[in-house]
């Protein structure tokens, strides 16, 4: 072998090592960008970011950050009116549903109030077929005479659909036979589901099982101050 052979030898095998590790660093790169972004979504704050950190970096839809993350859980965004079901944080389940107009309707001395409570609430009764006994409202509304508090036609199977979670204080997620109000400010004060949801709702739930509803967009709403202070019945599809 001559010299020159040697040396083109050498320097073949050169560039052979020298472009093995190129090729390996390019095809690895875009790995290493993919870890980089999931730290970052992840990464917790340390004790010298105190202030200028905030460790929830990642947003889930419908489920706010002060939700419960374990077992299951229905959230209500009164702001898109649309219900969700997790379970263990994870989404199992979501849909259009109709909440509190957030109207006020006077009749004498009553006032109700069309609104769909915020917070943490629970599921405390679980009612298959339910029956609705049409308010004072219902008839103020209609403009219709108010009948007594044992008459029959307030009695109405069939307009709460085949379910209903009862969270407390008159309100209740139910079915409807108004389906057009579904994704809508449209009722009195309860969540109205159709009918799939509302399976879904049922099937998943116990008694103690957690409800959050939330505003993922408040809106400002100018506080009115008028003569009367009288405080207004907060009442739902069921009362």
């Amino acid at each position: 072998m001559t010299a020159k052979t040697v040396v083109a030898a050498i320097f073949a095998a050169g560039l052979i090592i020298n472009a093995s590790p190129a090729v390996s660093q390019e095809s690895q790169q875009p790995a290493t960008q993919s870890q980089q972004q999931q730290t970052d979504q992840t990464k917790p704050c340390r004790w010298w970011q105190f202030g200028r950190c905030n460790e929830q970096t990642i947003s889930i839809e419908g489920l706010p950050a002060d939700a419960p993350k374990a077992d299951t859980l229905i959230t209500v965004d009164v702001s898109t009116n649309t219900v969700y079901l997790f379970n263990d944080g994870e989404l199992v389940a979501k849909a259009p549903a109709a909440t509190g107009t957030g109207k006020v309707l006077k009749k004498g001395k009553k006032i109700w109030a069309f609104h769909t409570p915020r917070g943490h609430l629970k599921v405390l009764r679980k009612i298959e077929d339910p029956i609705w006994t049409k308010p004072d409202w219902a008839f103020v509304e209609a403009g219709e005479p108010i009948p007594p508090p044992n008459s029959k036609i307030r009695q109405v199977r069939g307009h709460l659909g085949k379910y209903a979670l009862d969270l407390g204080d008159g309100i209740m997620i139910h079915g409807t036979d108004e389906i057009d109000s579904l994704g809508r400010k449209a009722s009195h004060g309860c969540v109205r589901l159709g009918e799939e949801m509302l399976e879904k709702v049922w099937q998943a739930t116990k008694v103690g099982s957690d409800v959050y509803i939330f505003e993922s967009a408040p809106a400002q709403q100018a506080q009115a101050t008028t003569a009367d202070s009288r405080k207004p019945e907060h009442h739902s599809d069921l009362d």
